[in-house]
């Protein structure tokens, strides 16, 4: 849990260590093809090593990194659907190997027995024997499960709040969201997310204007001891109080004192939130490498992007005060507050830190079935719960449904059921009677 794991990822030993572990995954005689999109093989990159460890540590360390968009191949399925999987750059798939040598013993200490899935030391056929143990000692009812596509919805939000409760080191974090929305970025329709940009984009005046007369209107709300609207008009800031009303008439009828009262806290509030807007773009200028480079490339990155979006949201919560709401309001509150979609979901399969993901975003998953009183062995997405009975099955069931909505998910009905005692249970490719 240091606050320094950056450093442990990129450690060059770390890296080179990383490095062979990958090209160990790929037969000799494939290496020289191995490549992603950047055309980059195995062989290519081993003909540099040292250079390329050099030049991936300082980018990391630098906050200069950046994924490279992967390819996809899709395999097909038994059901008759594909399989997508993606391919990696080489270099992507050192720095993400770097981070999972790193990141797994943190958790693999907290792990449940029943979990077997891309594991270090536990296989598949130890998951077959147990479920195979598990069922001849008075278990013969079976919950057999089985999540829809689960790699495909894993929320990131969820996600990366499992991982902040060990990583400490924002950095990683941030490394971590680089590579969730590098997958769920190339995985969009080109054409719908070229659509919704046109149009957003063409309303992004109106819009920064309607998200600060949001801003404004709920800071005058809150100002107004008299309840109601403050009476924020943009075009007319009224400096002063209207005619006919003396505002410093203490007999003056209330809705006028409170006309007076709420225009002169708009004004107020106005110039502060103007004066932030200044505070909030200078800060995005110097602390955003360069990512937002005016308004309209701002809201343009904001609306078209997961990783946008909470980039500015993080941002406006960091600088805080006026200042942080500034940030929003001058470009894309009403768009963040109003306009914003569900959170990203998806991990790339084929990544070498996506099985460790999606076992930490399981986990709750084990200690809820677990904490229940069952029988559970999970193998990644596919999992079976063991019962005594007929009764405790279905309240296994119940409750397996239960903990994946917690989680976002849900199971796949056409591939979830009970089995009674007298049916053969099919899973992993071994048959368990």
């Amino acid at each position: 849990m240091t606050t320094k794991m950056l450093e442990l990822i990129a450690a060059p030993e770390n890296l080179l260590s990383a490095w062979r572990t990958v090209r160990g995954n790929i037969p000799r005689y494939r290496r020289h093809r191995a490549s992603g999109s950047d055309g980059v093989s195995l062989v290519e990159f081993e003909k540099d090593l040292t250079t390329q460890i050099k030049v991936l540590r300082d980018m990391l360390m630098k906050n200069r990194y950046q994924p490279a968009q992967p390819t996809y191949f899709s395999i097909p399925k038994a059901n008759g659907k594909q399989r997508v999987l993606a391919i990696l750059s080489v270099r992507d798939r050192v720095a993400q190997r770097a981070a999972q040598q790193v990141l797994e013993p943190l958790w693999e200490p907290d792990f449940l027995p029943c979990s077997f899935g891309f594991r270090p030391g536990i296989s598949l056929e130890q998951a077959i024997s147990y479920a195979q143990k598990t069922r001849t000692q008075e278990n013969r009812w079976v919950v057999d499960g089985d999540i829809a596509s689960c790699f495909d919805t894993l929320d990131h939000d969820l996600l990366l709040g499992f991982l902040s409760h060990k990583i400490k080191d924002i950095r990683v974090i941030e490394l971590v969201q680089k590579w969730l929305d590098v997958g769920v970025m190339q995985m969009g329709p080109p054409q719908t997310v070229d659509m919704q940009f046109a149009k957003r984009l063409e309303g992004v005046k109106s819009f920064a204007r309607q998200g600060l007369e949001w801003i404004m209107e709920s800071f005058a709300q809150r100002s107004n001891p008299y309840g109601g609207y403050g009476g924020y008009y943009y075009d007319d800031p009224a400096p002063y109080p209207p005619m006919g009303v003396d505002s410093a008439d203490p007999n003056a009828p209330y809705p006028e004192r409170n006309a007076v009262v709420s225009q002169i806290r708009t004004n107020a509030i106005r110039q502060a939130v103007v004066s932030g807007t200044m505070i909030g773009v200078s800060f995005l200028r110097r602390h955003v490498s360069g990512l937002f480079i005016s308004a309209g490339t701002l809201m343009k990155t904001a609306i078209s992007t997961p990783a946008g979006r909470r980039l500015l949201k993080k941002n406006a919560m960091a600088v805080g005060g006026f200042a942080g709401v500034a940030v929003v309001a001058a470009a894309t509150a009403y768009l963040m507050n109003r306009k914003a979609g569900p959170s990203p979901v998806g991990v790339l399969q084929g990544s070498p830190l996506s099985p460790l993901l999606a076992n930490i975003y399981l986990h709750p998953f084990d200690v809820s079935i677990l904490g229940s009183g069952f029988h559970l062995a999970r193998f990644a997405d596919d999992w079976v719960i063991l019962c005594p009975s007929q009764e405790r099955a279905e309240t296994a069931y119940n409750e397996a449904l239960r903990s994946l909505g917690r989680l976002h998910l849900k199971v796949n009905l056409s591939k979830t059921h009970i089995l009674s005692p007298e049916q053969q249970l099919e899973w992993l490719g071994a048959v368990i009677k």
